[in-house]
């Protein structure tokens, strides 16, 4: 057993995930409950607080030494001071939230905290499907859409801390108004959130979509899981979404193929347990306008890591973290 072992914490929009995770990226223990974005602010803070808690307490009676706690959030995160800045349409109740400051009034370990999509980012590059690769593009699609660049084996986080928000690329300028206040924005149109919202749309009007009987008349049952379950019966509602949500994916990667030229593309998230077909209508839009010599060796997979990725990295980030920290200073 690794004598090194981390915390990590994946923050998300509706539910926190969390475990025990050796330098090696070996899971030891894993848990989740929901975020509680209902409760508000404190609310959301002491579920954090819960969720390390369990992991400490794993730890003590396994009689593990845990090194640090690593935190993946949405937003913008300032890896100098651990406060999430700029805009979190997710879980807007921790903007201005010094996330690292909070935590170190109660756990007396290094602390780090960053991107929730870095996180991905960086355990699909250390263990996961980017393993082996110098240029990759992560992205995590859920409750939004989140983006992790790593160049040259350096994750990137831009000069403000700001970058790789590849949800929040303007696909439409004249389109829908995405929860960060903009227009257009990708994940208002491919996020498991959007895809929801077209699918209930589309079945006020399709009284004979087999998702009524999945979700027994209930559309606040309604899940991107039982979409894509839907499309596995031929369910013409549920292929019309995926397909277009394969569309709109397919022109944001395309952009990004443009930009970046990467070796590999990750796609990670909940949207992404629709499978291997799915990713092929994905990678067929973007092959289809893309530049040709951007895409001509270009490979783009699932996540291996599953769920477990924005935890694991978010571990694994804390001594990377610490460097940075050091080097901003």
């Amino acid at each position: 057993m690794s004598k090194r072992n981390f915390i990590g914490v994946d923050l998300g929009g509706t539910n926190i995930k969390f475990g025990v995770v050796s330098e090696k990226g070996e899971v030891l223990y894993k848990g989740m409950r929901s975020a509680g974005k209902k409760l508000g602010r404190e609310g959301i803070l002491q579920n954090l607080n819960k969720a390390i808690q369990r992991c400490l307490i794993f730890a003590d009676k396994k009689g593990m030494k845990i090194c640090g706690i690593g935190v993946g959030s949405p937003g913008t995160v300032n890896l100098e001071t651990g406060k999430i800045e700029g805009s979190c349409p997710n879980i807007p109740q921790l903007v201005n939230v010094n996330l690292k400051g909070w935590l170190s009034r109660f756990f007396q370990f290094p602390i780090n905290v960053d991107n929730d999509a870095n996180a991905m980012a960086w355990a699909e590059f250390k263990f996961g499907a980017a393993k082996g690769y110098k240029d990759v593009l992560c992205l995590t699609i859920g409750t939004g859409i989140g983006g992790g660049i790593i160049l040259d084996g350096k994750l990137f986080h831009g000069s403000n801390f700001a970058g790789a928000e590849f949800g929040h690329m303007t696909i439409c300028y004249d389109g829908r108004r995405c929860n960060c206040g903009s227009i257009g924005c990708l994940e208002s149109y491919a996020s498991a959130t959007a895809m929801v919202k077209d699918t209930k749309r589309l079945l006020k009007k399709d009284k004979k979509s087999i998702i009524h009987k999945l979700i027994e008349g209930d559309l606040e049952r309604l899940t991107t899981r039982v979409i894509f379950q839907a499309e596995k019966r031929e369910d013409a509602v549920a292929s019309r979404v995926i397909n277009q949500t394969c569309v709109y994916l397919g022109a944001g990667i395309a952009s990004a193929v443009n930009l970046l030229n990467p070796q590999i593309i990750v796609i990670g998230g909940g949207v992404s347990l629709g499978g291997q077909s799915f990713i092929d209508r994905i990678e067929s839009q973007v092959k289809r306008k893309a530049f040709p010599s951007a895409a001509k060796s270009l490979k783009i997979t699932r996540a291996e890591l599953g769920n477990h990725a924005g935890f694991i990295g978010a571990a694994l980030l804390v001594e990377n973290g610490l460097s940075m920290t050091r080097q901003v200073r």
